[in-house]
């Protein structure tokens, strides 16, 4: 019996053992494996400093898009206690750490290494998850682009994740791979662990109702789950452009005044953004 595993760039093949024969020639193939495997697990966290405009959002995203080069990548907006995060993670470890960096040039944050969510999810009792598909809402623009809305289509995303409970992550996931033409072939969903898991996940979905979703709910959740936190693509996916990705996820609009951020070295942001209401 053979068993086929491929990755970013790599391909391993592990022959299960015959009676007879010793399983120590497949030791080395099985560490590749599990190693493979765990890749994803990890995810680099950076502050949800706020960007001046809409176009330095998809800015953003058109240099994600250079960077990933046909690979994969998942960005998160996650609530964590009482904060708001961006998160990336990738199979590619280099890219990984490129892309919060460059994500921590762009808006001003500090990036936090190695933040195990996936570990996280398997541990909590309680996980739910939904698939979000992006639809055409025929929504009313500012200009030819989403991207010059003048308000932000995530403020509602922003405030649900701040005001999640105590004990309790709740994440939006954007699992990307770039095609030609700053075009992304993307993913979408929302997932929970801790309490309240599917009260969580249905408030947020529900902030996207206005940018034009339709919601799907996979079968076993804490599998979805685990898959949108390693930045896996998932059906149904989507082809879009960046300034359409960047409608579902960018880090908030505004300027430090505009979001009122405190003048303490951490440098968290008292405006919409603050502390949430559980105490």
């Amino acid at each position: 019996m053979w068993l086929l595993a491929c990755g970013e760039g790599m391909a391993t093949t592990v022959r299960q053992p015959t009676r007879g024969t010793s399983s120590v020639a497949i030791d080395r193939p099985r560490a590749v494996l599990a190693r493979w495997l765990a890749l994803g697990s990890a995810v680099y966290l950076i502050e949800a400093c706020p960007v001046p405009t809409p176009a330095d959002a998809e800015r953003l995203l058109a240099d994600l898009w250079q960077l990933t080069a046909g690979r994969g990548l998942g960005l998160f907006l996650l609530g964590i206690g009482d904060r708001v995060m961006l998160g990336v993670a990738a199979v590619h470890s280099g890219i990984e750490a490129a892309a919060a960096s460059m994500i921590a040039d762009q808006c001003g944050g500090a990036v936090e290494v190695g933040w195990m969510v996936s570990e996280m999810i398997d541990a909590a009792s309680d996980v739910a998850a939904v698939n979000l598909v992006p639809t055409n809402r025929h929504i009313a623009v500012e200009s030819r682009t989403f991207g010059w809305q003048r308000t932000d289509p995530l403020r509602g995303t922003f405030l649900a994740l701040v005001n999640a409970p105590q004990g309790a992550l709740v994440g939006v996931a954007l699992s990307l791979r770039a095609l030609p033409d700053l075009g992304f072939a993307l993913s979408l969903g929302v997932f929970a662990a801790g309490p309240e898991a599917g009260t969580q996940v249905a408030r947020v979905a529900s902030t996207f109702g206005g940018v034009g979703v339709r919601l799907r709910r996979p079968l076993l959740q804490r599998r979805a789950a685990r898959r949108m936190v390693q930045g896996a693509l998932r059906r149904p996916a989507s082809v879009r452009r960046v300034e359409v990705v960047a409608l579902f996820w960018h880090p908030p609009f505004g300027t430090d005044a505009d979001l009122r951020m405190t003048s303490s070295s951490e440098g968290a942001p008292a405006g919409y953004l603050a502390q949430g209401r559980n105490p």
